[in-house]
């Protein structure tokens, strides 16, 4: 459970430890006091060479505890279940030693049985349940007489405390069990809020994304514009060679291309607004063609089922979009020789019953420590000053917004595969 894994970080266990600390004392400091009422009140022959040795020994542990504290070291569940489990043993030790199982303070057991179960594991609440039980059914093996007139052997009172032992075994296997439920509800709970925290952080990153780049679309407009008349002008200049024409035809058609995406950078574009629909193969074909025609080098092979059958709440420039990020991202991996690497694979295909588009390279991978991260905004396999980790943030974001997800994976024997797992428009 997320609550138990909380014990092993600062300052989590450290609030744990404190408060664990606090009630050590609290229930040993009263089981100190209650010795001489026992006596007195109860009748009960109280063997302090017993009791006090224990209470002495359940105090150093406690100031080892409160230093551990002061040292700012976590709380682990293995520490915490072996305090209870020691507790639990000194406060029979301590009964034992001042009225065996008639005295009433075996109540105290019930407070590590909650505690237990508000900080550790199911199966560990109910060994240290079970451990309670135990020591409080040995009470009644103490030799009759040995600690106070009313013995188990008595009867009428003998009959009541074993009442009290089955109430004991009940009941706190009952609170065990309403603690533990209610303990993973609120966890439940609070990794619900903490991915809403987080889907909230990341639309407003996205807005911010959004705003940035509707300020850099408009200064583009117009250097962008006089590329594309230079390059009419190329075009359409007859002293010009038929290689430079082409050249010149190859910019207008790159200039329009940049036209079309600043075009789709506004800020007050919506999802809900573009998503027309487009069929997966066709987009992806015409996607991974307008790549290879800005880097004709390299090579790419398109795989699967192309035929356009499935239909997917995006249009083709999104589809367009996507595949250049992620296109330029496996480039970027084959490193400065993309050709001894292996072609970059496409391919289109079915999982499940929905449309995946997947882009694998037979570059370096993905490094340990990002593994699981990537697709965040600013995480990057890239060297400094060569990307900002915003492409793959983006395609992630795209298409989440229509129900698909991305993953990214290992490929074997090396290399790196991500996919858009897309989510088809209902018949």
């Amino acid at each position: 459970m997320t609550h138990d894994a909380s014990l092993d970080r600062a300052p989590a266990g450290g609030i744990v430890l404190r408060w664990l600390v606090g009630l050590r004392w609290a229930v040993f400091a009263l089981l100190a006091a209650t010795l001489i009422a026992d006596e007195a009140l109860f009748g009960y022959h109280v063997r302090y060479g017993i009791a006090v040795p224990i209470l002495a020994l359940a105090g150093g542990l406690n100031l080892a505890l409160a230093r551990r504290v002061r040292s700012q070291q976590g709380a682990q569940s293995a520490l915490v279940a072996g305090v209870v489990a020691l507790d639990l043993v000194a406060i029979a030790g301590v009964l034992a030693a001042s009225g065996g199982a008639g005295n009433p303070f075996s109540a105290l057991f019930f407070v590590h049985v909650a505690l237990a179960a508000a900080l550790l594991p199911a199966r560990t609440t109910f060994a240290l349940a079970a451990l309670a039980a135990c020591l409080f059914a040995a009470l009644f093996a103490l030799p009759a007489g040995a600690c106070c007139p009313s013995h188990p052997e008595h009867g009428a009172f003998s009959t009541h405390l074993y009442g009290m032992l089955l109430a004991f075994v009940l009941s706190s296997s009952l609170v065990a069990h309403v603690l533990l439920k209610v303990r993973r509800a609120l966890d439940e709970s609070a990794a619900e809020n903490a991915a809403l925290r987080r889907r909230a952080e990341e639309a407003s990153r996205f807005q911010a994304l959004g705003a940035l780049a509707a300020g850099t679309a408009h200064e583009l407009g117009t250097p962008l514009g006089t590329i594309a008349v230079l390059a009419g002008e190329g075009q359409s200049d007859p002293e010009a060679s038929d290689a430079a024409r082409r050249r010149a035809r190859t910019i207008a058609e790159q200039v329009e291309r940049c036209r079309v995406v600043i075009a789709r950078m506004r800020a007050d574009v919506r999802a809900d607004e573009l998503r027309a629909g487009v069929e997966v193969g066709e987009a992806a074909v015409r996607g991974v063609a307008a790549w290879q025609a800005a880097h004709p080098g390299v090579a790419v092979e398109v795989r699967g089922d192309l035929a356009p059958r499935r239909t997917v709440p995006l249009d083709a420039a999104d589809i367009e979009a996507a595949l250049f990020a992620l296109l330029d991202n496996a480039l970027a991996a084959l490193g400065p020789s993309p050709a001894a690497a292996g072609p970059i694979v496409v391919t289109v295909g079915d999982e499940g019953g929905a449309p995946v588009i997947s882009v694998e390279d037979g570059g370096a991978g993905v490094p340990a420590g990002l593994t699981g991260r990537l697709g965040e905004p600013f995480v990057t396999t890239k060297a400094p000053g060569e990307g900002m980790g915003l492409g793959l943030y983006l395609v992630r974001t795209l298409i989440e917004q229509v129900g698909g997800r991305l993953t990214v994976s290992a490929r074997q024997p090396a290399g790196t595969r991500v996919a858009l797992r897309l989510a088809p428009v209902d018949p």
